[in-house]
């Protein structure tokens, strides 16, 4: 367990260290790509202006525009240079997202087995993978105004039916976790791929960077449950356990809440 824990620990810092520089193959933000596109006559310092205004951390890669430049006019890729790109996106994206991070930990509260957590998050890989390609090839759209609400609501009712509703016979059957699993893990496919709108993918390695990023996603996952899972199995005995468990789902309803109320109506 210890190897295989260190062994995946190594894969996540090969991912996120190579390349450390910014090359020829690092992801170009979409508003950047349609900004030169738009205006082809502009110069380097109104390129380096415009993206310090719309992406800070991008434009802190480079000196000045004409690195900009370069990089987006002499943009050569290998397969392999953008899967890595991707995954460490998907990585990125899912351990910066707190409500993602929220979901998965909701569904490790109460500890009945492994199999079960084996169960629950494969259920959950299935159903936002499914969303994700479909929505990353153009099939399924639907509106962020929709889809992150459904998110928010996702966190609120697996965190309070695992922790207050596991004895019940239908709310917390396993039968009733998978199917509320595999629901609003096809809402969470939708949220992930909302990013993949906001980025310039390579036309002619599309479907590898969905597959990469979906990977990356994956990682993520696992690297959250890696991190939690020795913490819940070996307390998950002790008398202060359960009550430890309820404030905590009751703080995460309550984030939840906010989140719903505030993608609703201020978003």
């Amino acid at each position: 367990m210890k190897k295989n824990m260190f062994k995946f620990l190594f894969f996540l810092i090969l991912i996120f260290g190579y390349p450390a520089l910014v090359s020829a193959h690092d992801l170009i933000p979409k508003e950047l790509q349609v900004f030169i596109e738009r205006n082809p006559s502009a110069t380097p310092e109104e390129i380096k202006i415009f993206i310090d205004q719309q992406n800070p951390e991008f434009s802190k890669k480079f000196k000045n525009g004409e690195e900009i430049v370069n990089i987006i006019r002499d943009r050569k890729t290998s397969v392999f240079d953008n899967a890595v790109d991707f995954i460490k996106l998907g990585v990125l994206h899912i351990l910066s997202g707190l409500d993602h991070i929220l979901f998965v930990l909701s569904l490790l509260l109460v500890f009945v087995s492994i199999m079960e957590i084996l169960r629950l998050t494969a259920t959950f890989t299935i159903a936002h993978s499914i969303t994700l390609i479909l929505s990353g090839l153009g099939i399924i759209t639907l509106s962020p105004k929709i889809t992150e609400p459904l998110i928010a609501l996702s966190i609120f009712y697996v965190a309070v039916t695992s922790v207050f509703f596991s004895h019940r016979k239908f709310i917390g059957s396993q039968k009733a976790k998978i199917v509320s699993v595999f629901f609003f893990g096809l809402f969470h496919g939708l949220g992930f791929a909302g990013l993949l709108k906001e980025i310039q993918i390579p036309a002619d390695k599309f479907i590898s960077s969905l597959f990469s990023f979906n990977i990356g996603i994956e990682i993520g996952q696992l690297f959250i449950i890696f991190l939690s899972f020795p913490f819940i199995y070996y307390f998950r005995n002790k008398l202060w356990y359960g009550m430890c468990i309820k404030v905590f789902a009751i703080c995460i309803a309550v984030i939840s809440l906010f989140w719903i109320l505030q993608r609703i109506f201020f978003v």
